[in-house]
């Protein structure tokens, strides 16, 4: 199998959907046209050969560039595209709630001016975040996390994002991708403590948005051996190579030497990828 295009993120399906493991798809682009996505999961335990031809399309323009500039977008469609929007970064500096619009309405309206849900993970440490409601699965595969459960619902971003603002003083905001990339023991009974914990912090204000939803949803990824050592693939320093593929977690292609590739680090990336049995 011989794949050729734009790289995007993978797609990481829900686990609850296949079992506990989570699906992954390979998504590439013609510039700006999608093309099919493939499955991935099967990839674990065969060999890939990579190669990349130095050309990069900013992800929102399609303009050809020789690096991007953040998130796979040139420096001007990064200070101008709503998906970079600082509140995507930073959600409690949305404003759409109150009517204020700071890129681009029809965006925030539809994906910041809507219920969100602040929650709790575990990547390698206990971390809190925010994402739209209903995407909090989709969120914790991308993250790599193994554990995650709901904390609260709000009825749009700016709020989720203070909440978040009010914890971060106290834990974690950030994925730590070395230690995401070993293997992670699991505690669900720690998720629970801390979800306890968070409301003691948070107080009375914020009561009214406290989630009652207790399951701690545990994550599995295709992964058939947890590297000891872990070295990052940059493809500007390595643009042709292969390795055996020994999983899948995060954003992350895992190879069996302990070499690592970040996906989306590189999406808009001109790639081709052979896929070959051992």
């Amino acid at each position: 199998m011989i794949l050729k295009g734009n790289v995007r993120k993978m797609i990481a399906s829900p686990a609850s959907e296949f079992g506990g493991t989570v699906k992954y798809q390979f998504q590439m682009f013609d510039v700006l046209e999608p093309l099919p996505s493939v499955d991935m999961n099967d990839w674990v335990g065969k060999r890939l050969h990579w190669r990349f031809d130095g050309v990069v399309h900013c992800v929102v323009t399609g303009e050809s560039m020789k690096q991007a500039y953040r998130m796979g977008m040139s420096q001007r469609a990064f200070f101008n595209s709503p998906i970079s929007c600082p509140s995507i970064i930073h959600p409690e500096l949305s404003t759409i709630h109150t009517g204020v619009v700071l890129r681009d309405r029809e965006f925030e309206e539809r994906y910041h001016n809507v219920p969100h849900i602040v929650y709790l993970s575990r990547t390698n440490k206990l971390k809190v975040g925010v994402t739209g409601s209903g995407r909090e699965q989709l969120r914790w595969n991308d993250q790599g996390a193994v554990e995650g459960i709901l904390l609260c619902v709000t009825p749009y971003r700016q709020l989720a994002g203070e909440i978040e603002v009010v914890l971060k003083e106290h834990m974690n905001d950030k994925t730590h991708w070395l230690g995401m990339l070993k293997e992670v023991e699991r505690n669900p009974d720690e998720l629970l403590e801390l979800k306890d914990e968070c409301f003691d912090i948070l107080g009375e204000n914020y009561e009214p948005f406290f989630s009652d939803d207790d399951v701690v949803h545990s994550i599995h990824y295709p992964v058939d051996v947890y590297p000891s050592k872990v070295t990052s693939i940059k493809l500007v320093k390595t643009p042709e190579g292969s390795g055996i593929l020994a999983g899948i977690k995060g954003q992350y292609l895992i190879f069996t030497d302990g070499r690592v590739m970040n996906v989306r680090a590189h999406e808009g990336c001109r790639l081709e990828i052979e896929v070959v049995q051992n």
